[in-house]
């Protein structure tokens, strides 16, 4: 419920013009101006988003760019330049300790002709109308039984 302007109490408001300005007042406020009518309340609703499928990269990804260097024969290092990064990312990568950015994992495939982007459904984040099952309130706690 909106506020008013004046006092700050939640109720149905007036337009009133209070000292030559147009204020959105409660009844009780309006008395202290001229009331000009009554305030449209709108409720603000957003429109639920929709749900784009997110691009994440391959889970084995430090494995497969391990094995890509090593099928070419290649060093961290010679490997870092060809692929126009710093020596020390790639050795991350390799370890799995560090996740390239979805675009730089779409330049990679590129250079090296693997495919490491892979789409994620995010049905399960879906709102309950949206999806087919319904959400309960059951699902949501978990019941303890009284002895």
């Amino acid at each position: 419920m909106p506020a008013c302007e004046l006092c700050g109490k939640q109720t149905e408001l007036v337009t009133a013009s209070v000292e030559g300005a147009d204020l959105e007042v409660c009844s009780n406020c309006a008395r202290h101006g001229t009331i000009k009518r009554k305030a449209l309340v709108q409720s603000y609703r957003p429109k639920p988003l929709p749900q784009l499928p997110e691009e994440t990269v391959v889970k084995n990804f430090a494995i497969m760019l391990r094995l890509e260097r090593e099928k070419r024969g290649l060093t961290q290092e010679d490997f870092a330049k060809l692929l126009q990064e710093k020596e020390s990312i790639v050795t991350k990568w390799e370890s799995g300790s560090l996740l390239p950015e979805v675009a730089i994992a779409k330049k990679l495939e590129k250079i090296l002709g693997l495919s490491v982007v892979e789409i994620e459904k995010r049905e399960a984040l879906l709102p309950p109308k949206l999806r087919n099952d319904v959400l309960t309130l059951g699902d949501m706690i978990k019941v303890r039984k009284r002895k």
